[in-house]
């Protein structure tokens, strides 16, 4: 593994108001060959949000003898002033609530996280079968890990998502455990804030600035302008008949969505 913190010299940011490091898990820079920074180090450098990369050579689900090394060492590096955000989507939404403890962070925020891809743990699931058949089995039992009672874990996730959906159904829920409803995301939640252009209140909340009650009124604020909100959404309400399929018919009448009108066009013929 490879940690690397971006930001300023940390004894001047131990003296600001809010001193706190968001440590970030792949998959956002991976592997290590790349130089793209992708959505992460990026987006959280041009914001100003110091943070740590967490890097790793493979997709293997952080299932590897040094990983809760270095999140001890991590810690040690920042020091006890500094609050910490841990952060991630899918593979790297379980390293944020895998190393949450670890590093005594403050919340851990995870995007459509995976509770194991071990198949005899999680029938259901079949779209890393790939990347299983390349490890050698699973380590860390998130029951095991999710014990503080003090960090706030923070899952944002899509309820119509049947995987995603599972997985969080199978989660441990410690004491200040909280869900962000992301219907109509899919397992892309980070696109579907981004094109809803809710994505400065994602930061809030990674920043320790805001509540999933921030985050959930800002994706209903925008998720009637989200063509993926509006394709599921209105999929689901067309297939069941019910009557407010009607107004996301028009909705998508009224934004020249041509794939949905062509879609749902035959329920009104």
């Amino acid at each position: 593994m490879r940690l690397e913190y971006n930001g300023p010299p940390l004894t001047p940011l131990k003296q600001g108001s809010n001193p706190r490091v968001v440590v970030a898990f792949a998959p956002f820079d991976y592997p290590f060959t790349t130089d793209e920074g992708g959505w992460g180090s990026a987006s959280f450098t041009k914001r100003e949000i110091a943070h740590v990369c967490v890097f790793h050579r493979a997709e293997d689900w952080h299932q590897n003898d040094d990983f809760f090394p270095a999140m001890e060492a991590c810690r040690a590096f920042l020091g006890d002033e500094i609050d910490i955000t841990t952060y991630g989507f899918s593979m790297g939404g379980y390293g944020a609530l895998l190393g949450a403890q670890s590093l005594e962070a403050e919340r851990a925020v995870a995007i459509s996280p995976q509770v194991s891809i071990d198949p005899s743990e999680v029938r259901f699931e079949r779209r890393y079968a790939e990347q299983w058949a390349a490890m050698t089995g699973w380590k860390y039992d998130l029951s095991k890990y999710m014990t503080s009672q003090k960090t706030k874990y923070i899952v944002l996730f899509d309820p119509l998502h049947r995987q995603d959906q599972k997985h969080e159904a199978r989660l441990p829920k410690p004491k200040h455990y909280s869900r962000g409803l992301l219907h109509g995301a899919g397992h892309a939640g980070i696109q579907t804030l981004v094109q809803m252009g809710a994505q400065e209140t994602l930061f809030d909340l990674v920043r320790g600035a805001a509540d999933t009650g921030g985050l959930r009124k800002a994706y209903r604020e925008g998720r009637r302008d989200s063509f993926r909100y509006l394709r599921k959404m209105g999929t689901l309400l067309h297939e069941t008949n019910r009557p407010a399929a009607l107004g996301f018919f028009e909705m998508a009448k009224s934004r020249g969505y041509r794939r949905l009108i062509k879609k749902w066009k035959p329920f009104y013929e």
